[in-house]
């Protein structure tokens, strides 16, 4: 029922708004988020946690720190969702503080960078951070509704960090993500608009 109301509301913004707008049009190549594997529920979670960040420590140079960065945050939503999906969104607050610590690391990783590296790696972040997005608000209400605010906070730090980039990124490519961000920002405001609504 829930998607279907979200289809539907879908089906009416295209109505009224340009061609491109449409989620499948500029998000159809999205990479799924990773397998969960563990979660904070599990007993080694705090020490797989240790070692992911152990091998960010010991990786130094900006050009293999922020792939890595990447990646583990990309774990981190995973596991947040597969908690969220479980109706256990209280136990996800460590996954979303390693979240918001790999962020974090990405994001100094791309200022440090080459200066020949520096734009197409802040382009690619900025990429990464829209389908993040993305792929926590077109699924949102699926999700059960005791957990889903988990998700509010996820989003909260992939806007900052999105925010706080387009300082470095290059004007034409600031103007050719429009789309993208009008469907990540629309896409939220109707999960939220349902949540008021109790959907």
């Amino acid at each position: 029922m829930r998607r279907t109301l979200v289809w539907l509301l879908i089906g009416l913004y295209s109505a009224v708004v340009p061609a491109g707008h449409g989620l499948m049009t500029t998000f159809n190549d999205v990479e799924p988020l990773p397998d969960a594997g563990l979660t904070p529920l599990q007993f080694s979670y705090r020490l797989d946690l240790l070692d992911e960040q152990t091998r960010l420590l010991l990786t130094p140079a900006s050009a293999d720190r922020y792939p890595l960065a990447i990646a583990f945050a990309r774990e981190k939503l995973a596991e947040i969702e597969a908690l969220v999906v479980q109706d256990h969104g209280c136990a996800a607050a460590p996954a979303v503080e390693a979240y918001r610590a790999y962020l974090d690391s990405a994001a100094a990783a791309v200022l440090e960078s080459p200066a020949e590296q520096r734009d197409a790696r802040a382009e690619h972040f900025a990429n990464a951070l829209l389908e993040q997005r993305y792929l926590m608000s077109t699924n949102y209400l699926d999700l059960p509704s005791d957990s889903r605010p988990v998700i509010g906070g996820v989003i909260e730090v992939a806007v900052t960090h999105y925010e706080n980039l387009t300082a470095v990124l290059r004007k034409a490519f600031k103007k050719a993500q429009f789309f993208k961000e009008e469907e990540v920002r629309w896409a939220w405001e109707t999960a939220q608009q349902a949540d008021l609504q109790g959907l």
